[in-house]
């Protein structure tokens, strides 16, 4: 469309009160949308802040005190091969029982009605053996590319621990490779025993639990603040109007 056509085009208004009456009631929406979002925010900068100091060792958690010790994450992590787990069909769905995964940003591709080969295992730690990154899953899934290990903690390792270490890692990407079991396994990093990762991991697991608690309170505001205008801005809802506002 252009301009000329726009404004060509009629639309049912209420009186300039009402129309008062509509913005600020959309403007409160917004508002609570916009600390939503501020929170979020600072919630993650404090996790962000916690994982520096906690997975280090900078801050110990009150009634640790045995040193900390390097360990490489292949002695932390066993790994497998996907290809059981690998989707058959070459599209995933937009919805069904199963997600598809992949490491990367996208983490769930789809979803499948496929009943065999489920990874059922866990919780792990899958991993792109290309780009490095990874997600904690604990939850059942199909695999879609091959290019993907799916790691699970060894004896004396708590799995949510060594992920969130695992994010700390700055690992130099070269050559177009996988990195696993030639290089990325064998990074050293400093390990408190067993009961102390399990202490950590649980800190910033309830901290990430606040987050996803916040972006569900955003979805849903987001979801009521578009609900009121197809009502409010349609008239198929009405606001009472103050008396005197005339």
């Amino acid at each position: 469309m252009n301009v000329q056509q726009i404004k060509k085009l009629e639309i049912l208004l209420p009186s300039i009160e009402e129309q008062e009456r509509i913005s600020e009631v959309l403007a409160s929406t917004e508002d609570l949308i916009s600390t939503l979002e501020r929170l979020i925010a600072k919630k993650q900068a404090i996790k962000q802040g916690l994982m520096q100091q906690l997975l280090t060792g900078k801050i110990r958690l009150p009634g640790f005190l045995l040193p900390w010790r390097p360990r490489r994450l292949s002695e932390m992590l066993s790994y497998e091969q996907p290809g059981r787990y690998l989707v058959q069909a070459s599209k995933p769905l937009d919805a069904g029982h199963v997600p598809v995964l992949t490491a990367g940003k996208t983490f769930i591709l789809g979803y499948t009605n496929e009943t065999h080969g489920i990874y059922t295992a866990h919780p792990v730690i899958i991993f792109d053996d290309f780009t490095t990154a990874s997600k904690h899953v604990d939850f059942d899934f199909k695999a879609k590319s091959s290019a993907m290990k799916i790691l699970s903690a060894r004896t004396g390792a708590n799995l949510r621990f060594v992920y969130e270490r695992m994010q700390l890692i700055d690992f130099p990407l070269g050559d177009h490779k996988r990195h696993w079991i030639s290089e990325y396994s064998k990074q050293e990093i400093l390990v408190p025993d067993e009961p102390e990762q399990a202490a950590i991991a649980e800190v910033l697991s309830d901290s990430e639990a606040e987050v996803a608690a916040l972006r569900e309170r955003l979805s849903k505001a987001k979801a009521v603040k578009q609900g009121m205008m197809q009502q409010l801005l349609t008239g198929r809802t009405r606001l009472t109007i103050k008396e005197g506002a005339a």
